[in-house]
């Protein structure tokens, strides 16, 4: 039992673990090393006899230094070296810094030299790490026919392959366009506009099409498993309940007994209900005057004025005048609106399109109602096809936001893991008709994660570096806020220090001189300073908002479930790091994978 223990590191004194991390830096040829112990020692290191021995054939560093209160037997530790061009004739430099020991190494080129690659390939069977290009996956994908799978329980997300992709233009299109063109509609003509106006077209009537960009793969709904759909089928049935629920639950029943309505309790309800079931924004400012919509029974009614009312077809238990009989045919006549008239996410009377009404106008309707119309959906199909253009919801920029739009989250109907999302403007089903899965939740081939699985490279910090990068080197910014899509409340506070960092991190034992010392293997990284504000209070807050405004920060926009699960990543990092040096300024120092 104590050799097994030893073996295992145990809790004997001369056993203790040590936490080691290699940091190469992009163009400089230098070599850090910095090795501390966990736990932390209850006093500083010694600076004095400190010796290192390195012994590159054996890709090895011997490091023996002696504890205060360990006694005279000295402590031998064993660290691997990267596969890197050390310079042999150099010194090796190394100090004591408190709670840490710190070792530099002189290279002859830097880590990310083509020599240094060359020089050392990568281990038969190990598989480098490959960017995060999305014309590679184009490319890949437009080879056969691919089927998504859920990362997490390999189950077929998509009843049919996918066959025709289209790669998804930036989502900076748009200000690419002005700025090429011109802002104004003056300027060449329209030129600007005109193009805008054609990618809208283009890309909202593809068909069959799937939309590949960095974060995601874009479908359509008729390409999902049946369960997916059941899901946003009950998500969509199950908003409407509760908006319903809400309405009723605020309201308070009046002394009409003329009338039978229930009355909102004040002007403020009565001018909105809620967003998606008594307030259209275009039907408001060009459509008809009065709107009306009818859900299990409740039936909201909009004048003029904008006050609201509500019926709803249940006994109420108050009496009403037995003669007034007007009454109880206006009631059956609201009851019979026919829904086809209803149009499903506005929920707005869209006479044109339907036969009820083709039969109580038979010259259909007026030429200027007619152009009207026109031009009301044309607005709409304008804003539903634009959120095409975003991407996904997995970051969005500030200059991307659109507030009369929901991101509605997508799970895995057998492991319930996040899958993605889809754009929602009422009712929670896609205003598009269509989802976006996001690579790093999702597997193009079985077995997941396997050598054929080209999204196999994406996870969540992999495909968050890769946009943050992006960011940092289109704003010059090198200060981000990552807020929460739906409240958008600041959860994350960055700071990028280095975009081009290598790192490689493992641990060894005290004087464990007869045990493989494995190998360090050099991973590309960024380092930065975070906060994590998920749980901070208000006083907080403002400070990172005017932390946020001093600084000019760029702002970006990310539901709740990946900033939880990126900032997992952070705090995981954070511990390749001393203490000593994982606290600036209040902010934590770690690292993600790039």
């Amino acid at each position: 039992m104590a050799s097994a223990a030893a073996a295992h590191g145990g809790d004997h004194p001369r056993r203790r673990e040590w936490r080691y991390t290699w940091e190469a830096l992009g163009h400089l040829p230098l070599l850090r090393l910095y090795l501390f112990p966990r736990p932390a020692l209850p006093a500083a290191i010694p600076s004095g006899a400190l010796r290192a021995d390195l012994r590159l054939e054996d890709s090895l560093l011997l490091l023996s230094f002696s504890l205060a209160g360990g006694g005279a037997a000295p402590v031998v530790l064993r660290v691997p070296v990267p596969r890197v061009l050390v310079d042999p004739a150099a010194p090796v430099e190394c100090r004591a810094a408190g709670d840490h020991v710190e070792v530099r190494l002189a290279l002859v080129l830097p880590v990310d030299h083509p020599v240094v690659a060359a020089a050392f390939p990568p281990p038969l069977g190990a598989e480098p790490p490959a960017p995060l290009a999305v014309r590679d996956d184009m490319k890949n994908l437009s080879a056969g026919e691919a089927h998504l799978y859920c990362k997490n329980c390999s189950v077929r997300l998509t009843k049919q392959p996918l066959r025709k992709i289209m790669e998804m233009p930036s989502v900076n299109w748009e200000d690419v366009a002005d700025n090429w063109f011109g802002g104004c509609c003056t300027s060449f003509g329209g030129a600007g506009e005109k193009l805008v106006a054609q990618f809208i077209n283009a890309y909202g009537r593809l068909e069959g099409t799937s939309l590949l960009d960095t974060t995601a793969v874009t479908i359509e709904t008729d390409y999902l498993e049946a369960d997916l759909v059941a899901q946003i089928a009950c998500s969509a049935l199950g908003s409407d309940v509760v908006a319903v629920e809400e309405v009723i639950s605020d309201v308070s029943i009046g002394k009409d007994h003329a009338t039978g309505k229930i009355k909102l309790k004040n002007s403020e309800e009565k001018a909105n209900i809620t967003a998606t079931h008594a307030k259209d924004p275009f039907i408001l400012e060009e459509g008809p005057s009065v709107s009306s919509s009818e859900t299990n029974g409740v039936t909201l009614q909009t004048d003029q004025s904008g006050t609201c009312e509500m019926e709803i077809d249940i006994d109420v238990n108050f009496e009403k005048p037995k003669n007034d009989c007007c009454v109880e045919k206006l009631e059956e006549s609201n009851k019979e609106v026919n829904l086809s008239l209803v149009d499903p996410c506005h929920h707005c009377c869209v006479s044109e399109y339907s036969g009820k009404a083709e039969d109580n106008n038979p010259s259909h309707m007026p030429l200027g109602n007619q152009k009207k119309q026109t031009l009301l959906e044309t607005k709409r199909d304008y804003k539903l096809t634009k959120t095409i253009s975003l991407g996904s919801s997995f970051i969005v920029k500030a200059s991307n936001l659109m507030n009369d739009f929901e991101w509605v989250e997508l799970l895995c109907g057998q492991c319930s893991s996040p899958l993605g999302s889809y754009p929602s403007q009422c009712s929670l089903v896609p205003a598009d008709g269509r989802a976006r899965l996001f690579k790093c939740y999702t597997s193009t081939e079985l077995p997941v994660m396997g050598p054929h699985d080209l999204f196999r490279g994406h996870t969540l910090e992999r495909v968050f570096v890769n946009l943050l990068l992006e960011v940092a080197e289109d704003e010059i910014s090198f200060r981000t806020v990552v807020r929460d899509l739906k409240s958008r409340r600041p959860m994350l506070q960055l700071i990028l220090l280095s975009s081009k960092a290598w790192l490689s991190s493992g641990r060894c034992y005290e004087n464990d001189m007869n045990g493989s010392h494995g190998t360090a293997d050099l991973q590309p990284s960024v380092k930065l300073l975070y906060s994590d504000y998920s749980n901070a209070s208000e006083a907080d807050l403002r400070i990172v908002e005017e932390w946020s405004s001093k600084y000019r920060a760029e702002e970006l926009y990310m539901m709740k479930r990946q900033i939880d699960e990126l900032a997992e990543c952070l705090s995981s990092a954070m511990e390749n790091f001393p203490v000593s040096c994982s606290s600036l300024e209040g902010m934590h120092l770690s690292s993600l994978r790039r």
